[in-house]
């Protein structure tokens, strides 16, 4: 009976963990909002700004001890709507905590990537306030070296509810998200944007 409220105490303590990554998630999209507000834009942040902060507090959250663990981000400068960053930050956290509970037990340690790039630029139309505005497809990677997923979870249907959310936003999106398996953990993610010129460089 003792072990089988240590293992209750120890989910609620998990649950309760991930809610508060979640929570401070959405107040660095606040924050971002904030910061690019003041230049006169209040549609878009800095993406890549706010995943390096979001990175940078989950490693701080979940990675204790001396364990050597390290984060690579190779991701491109760009702003993103609020309607397609604020579902991607989401499911960045998601993942990346997935990693950093799952992929490294005891002293292991490993890396952490996230990359993102622009594949190509699509259509152009025009925009509200611009002359054109760039329809944009783009790749997030979200990797690890780690232990991998065990072979019997279909990450498509789980019972996990970080992975739940994650294909729930992504279809939210509109994009699409794939699994690639081997020494680790890598997830693809496509996604189109649109992407207007002053947003392009601040």
């Amino acid at each position: 009976m003792s072990f089988l409220i240590m293992d209750f105490h120890a989910k609620v303590k998990e649950s309760f963990h991930d809610s508060q990554n979640r929570v401070i998630s959405m107040s660095l999209i606040h924050e971002e909002l904030y910061r690019t507000g003041e230049t006169g834009d209040v549609e878009s942040f800095d993406f890549k700004a706010y995943i390096q902060k979001l990175a940078n507090e989950l490693f701080r959250s979940y990675v204790v001890g001396n364990k050597d663990l390290h984060l690579k981000l190779d991701m491109e400068n760009v702003f993103l709507g609020m309607d397609t960053g604020i579902p991607l930050g989401i499911i960045i956290n998601e993942l990346v905590s997935n990693s950093l509970k799952h992929a490294f037990p005891g002293e292991r340690g490993g890396e952490v990537n996230i990359r993102l790039h622009r594949l190509h630029n699509g259509e152009n139309r025009s925009c509200k306030d611009q002359d054109t505005c760039a329809i944009s497809e783009f790749l997030l990677i979200v990797s690890d070296n780690g232990t991998g997923l065990p072979e019997n979870i279909d990450f498509r249907n789980t019972s996990s509810l970080g992975l739940q959310l994650v294909n729930i936003l992504v279809d939210q999106i509109g994009g699409s998200i794939e699994l690639k398996k081997g020494e680790g953990t890598e997830f693809r993610i496509k996604f189109r944007e649109e992407v207007c010129p002053e947003k392009k460089q601040k």
